[in-house]
């Protein structure tokens, strides 16, 4: 017998009970329950896959059925139906509808199914005992749908969408896990004895947050007895049945947040093969069923005397299948058109200027500033080096840090937000309203205990962490990343809870010189509000100053104007799209593990050797240690992954010793005396070696005198205040004056 009914405007035919009255259908039409546990198991034992062998018969693709007896051969019971799998079998439309409507009806129903099919199919071996107890089989649900939503036949509901309308309805939620609690035991088959009959009872507990209903009065024949008492039934824990049962919290995707909003949360309830699959900053899609239940687990349907039903119940999603997933893959799924076309793109020999030319288009860049540098640097890191795993079970870091130091209207900021729009995995936080606890992991205490609330640098595992106003942070906040920053964990000893977390991330950090803007005549060092551990963490420090000069303010100026009246439209968005460079960091990310070759290792050692010669010759108060030679390494690898290529070669090890040397090594150069005659004319020059000759006759060999009053004297003998105060600098830096108490100098005698 066929029926009609409607869903999402299309009539399809299913079969049913023929109705007796001629009524219009509403899509509520309901189905046996035994025609849809037929069906199920006429679905499992003869869906097959759509390739053909000779012939074109279909031979050995039995999906399900050989699924369920591997599974179960292994001793895991469990099996695993793909969603998309129901849309091409011919009673695959009755099941979806069914699993659309009512998910708690039809799973238990499934597991029944599942049970049966195990005892016809897998017991029938010998070596089975006749009276084996049969187990409870799993039923786990997949899609296929990614992170971005861009493919799969259920699309992916938001967590703020989730409404009354879909209350017991099956959704497709995203997002980041923030808390895991620990896993509990759940009773799935309570076993009650009679106390004063001995009457043994079972009852079947279902899935979710729900109590098992005692009765209160006992069913037995009891000949010859008087009748049993009311409540009678005491629970016999050692015959009970037990599963394994867990609640995760659940969090919207950084980028799915409205600005201005709050992020929002779900509870997950998983149980049996589910619990324990994933760690505070998973990213995972987790299809179930949308529940609301009483607030306690167990809570009286009615209130105390005078109040009625607590109306407004706790709502949290039954999980009946998950899909975990971690770094580059948790963000964006790759189709096979977009693999060709990527595969092509790294074939041109201009790809990586083009990737260049793609990072913060709208930021101008000139040859008188680093902006141009600041670019290459981090396409750099968004790319990344290779993470290495030792024999000894060591790990070496691939991900690369980047500190911006400069003046204000830098456009520090500006390149923190791009990162954040184009790493497929990003957190953007500011220093002043981050605390260590927020940056790393934190023990929360709630009514069951405590529990364990990953931080920034755990949810972006496998992407971006930008901190903002790094200088900003409390030194106490600042240390607390040092191990996430170079070991790439955070060990938690707090509360009862000792563990391990994973922050395989890059740091790109901007901060601000100490008195805000960088001066010249000041060390460099003197300047930067951080300690040589922090900055010996960072691959490239860029000090990025606001050059003035005619022709670069005039371009900078054309620019922003251009921008703001809209009539630059081509350079927001480069040669390649945010997205399109998005799905392509993904993939060279996922795809690409360069290594070093011998020629470009040799040509590192020697740079690596004259490098540290040069500082030691030099005081220089920027470190270059073995992490510097680490991080020219990585730098490498990663102009090698823009270019999918597998080997380091000499073109890679060349450019990345000229990014250190633009950035790290030009901070550690502005240590030096000499540093910046070079943008002086010959005036300047001359005026310079004036100023320092009117030193040296106000004040004689062994004198002292206050370094403000010298400065002013000189301004008085017609040299300018600029020139006066950079001539004391070098003079002291060379050692002629040296410093001494109350703002003076002495003079060597």
């Amino acid at each position: 017998m066929a029926s009609l009914f409607q869903e999402d405007g299309a009539i399809r035919v299913i079969e049913g009970p023929e109705p007796s009255d001629a009524q219009p259908m509403d899509g509520s039409f309901k189905v046996d329950p035994n025609q849809i546990a037929n069906k199920f198991k006429k679905f499992v034992r003869e869906y097959a896959y759509n390739t053909s062998g000779a012939g074109g018969i279909n031979i050995g693709t039995l999906k399900y059925r050989e699924q369920l007896q591997q599974n179960c051969s292994r001793g895991e019971f469990f099996l695993k139906l793909n969603l998309n799998d129901l849309n091409t079998h011919e009673d695959g439309e009755v099941l979806a509808h069914e699993l659309q409507r009512s998910p708690t009806e039809f799973v238990p129903l499934a597991e029944r199914v599942l049970k049966e099919l195990y005892s016809e199919l897998i017991s029938k071996d010998p070596q089975d005992l006749p009276d084996a107890k049969i187990p409870f089989i799993q039923l786990l649900l997949t899609s296929d749908v990614d992170l971005e939503g861009t493919f799969g036949t259920m699309k992916p509901v938001m967590i703020r969408d989730l409404t009354s309308t879909e209350v017991e309805k099956l959704v497709v939620v995203q997002g980041i896990v923030i808390s895991v609690k620990k896993a509990k035991h759940k009773a799935r088959k309570v076993t009650l004895r009679c106390a004063n009959c001995e009457n043994m009872k079972e009852i079947m507990v279902p899935d979710g947050y729900c109590a098992a209903h005692i009765p209160s009065a006992c069913d037995g024949r009891n000949v010859g007895l008087e009748k049993c008492p009311s409540n009678p039934f005491v629970i016999q824990d050692e015959l009970c049945e037990y599963v394994d049962d867990q609640t995760l919290k659940l969090q919207e995707l950084p980028e799915h947040v409205p600005v201005g909003e709050m992020p929002r949360s779900f509870d997950l309830h998983v149980h049996n093969q589910m619990v324990d699959k994933c760690v505070p900053g998973t990213r995972l899609t987790a299809i179930g069923c949308f529940c609301a239940t009483e607030r306690a687990v167990g809570g009286n349907l009615s209130g105390g005397r005078g109040s009625g039903v607590d109306t407004v119940k706790y709502s949290y999603i039954k999980v009946l299948g998950l899909d975990v997933a971690q770094g580059g893959k948790a963000a964006l799924d790759v189709s096979p058109e977009e693999e060709e076309k990527f595969r092509a793109m790294a074939k041109d020999p201009d790809i990586r200027n083009k990737i260049y030319a793609s990072i913060a288009p709208s930021i101008c860049a000139s040859a008188k500033d680093v902006i141009g540098d600041v670019k290459k640097a981090l396409a750099s890191l968004l790319f990344g080096g290779s993470r290495k795993y030792l024999p000894d079970g060591t790990r070496m870091r691939g991900d690369i840090n980047m500190l911006l130091m400069g003046d204000p209207g830098t456009a520090k900021s500006q390149f923190l937000k791009f990162a954040e729009k184009a790493s497929p995995i990003c957190i953007y936080t500011s220093g002043k309203g981050s605390s260590a606890a927020g940056l790393t992991a934190a023990i929360v205490r709630d009514k069951e205990g405590f529990a364990l609330e990953g931080g920034a640098m755990v949810l972006a595992d496998g992407g971006v962490v930008c901190i903002d106003e790094f200088d900003k942070m409390d030194i106490k906040d600042r240390v607390a990343i040092h191990e996430a920053m170079e070991q790439q964990t955070i060990s938690i000893a707090k509360a009862g809870i000792t563990t391990m977390l994973n922050t395989r991330c890059s740091v790109l950090a901007a901060a601000n010189p100490r008195f805000g803007t960088y001066d010249d005549l000041t060390n460099t060092v003197d300047q930067m509000d951080f300690e040589t551990t922090i900055l010996s963490r960072f691959d490239m420090i860029f000090l990025v100053k606001d050059v003035r000069d005619p022709e670069r303010d005039y371009m900078l100026c054309k620019h922003m104007v251009g921008l703001h009246s809209g009539q630059v439209q081509d350079t927001p968005e480069g040669p390649l799209p945010v997205l399109e460079l998005r799905k392509y960091l993904s993939y060279c990310r996922s795809r690409c593990e360069p290594r070093v070759t011998a020629e470009a290792a040799e040509t590192l050692k020697n740079h690596y050797v004259s490098i540290r010669q040069q500082m030691k010759a030099q005081k220089v108060s920027v470190p270059i240690t073995v992490r510097q030679l680490e991080a020219i390494i990585r730098i490498s690898e990663s102009l090698a992954k823009m270019e999918l290529c597998d080997d380091v070669d000499n073109s890679h090890v060349d450019e990345a010793l000229r990014l250190f040397n633009v950035s790290t090594g030009d901070m550690a150069n502005k240590d030096r005396g000499e540093v910046g005659l070079d943008n002086y004319d010959e005036a300047q020059k001359e005026q310079l070696r004036m100023a320092e000759e009117q030193v040296r006759r106000l004040v004689p060999r062994g004198g002292r005198k206050n370094k403000f009053t010298l400065a002013q004297a000189l301004v008085q003998t017609g040299i300018d205040e600029r020139m006066a105060n950079r001539a004391i600098a070098i003079l002291l830096r060379s050692g002629e004056l040296v410093e001494r108490a109350n703002q003076t100098v002495q003079r060597e005698a």
